[in-house]
């Protein structure tokens, strides 16, 4: 339930970071963070490996999709 919750508030802040500037990349980016916390039931395929046990997986992909436009949020010009 945590997991699906963590997926949901990820979804929402996504939609509403450019919206809030940079408060909403600050909390878009704990989400992402917490999403890679709590992801592990819904992990799926390993799609890089950074070592044998450890890699990059396709419920990742949220989490660096969701930094990265925290990132554009916090770097875009002002108007």
């Amino acid at each position: 339930m945590l997991t699906g919750l963590a997926l949901a508030a990820l979804v929402l802040t996504a939609g509403l970071a450019p919206r809030f500037g940079r408060p909403g990349a600050v909390a878009l980016a704990a989400v992402s963070v917490l999403w890679f916390l709590v992801n592990k039931p819904v992990e799926g395929d390993t799609l890089v490996y950074v070592t044998h046990d450890h890699g990059l997986t396709s419920a990742d992909l949220g989490g660096v999709a969701g930094l990265l436009l925290a990132l554009w949020v916090w770097f875009r010009p002002r108007r």
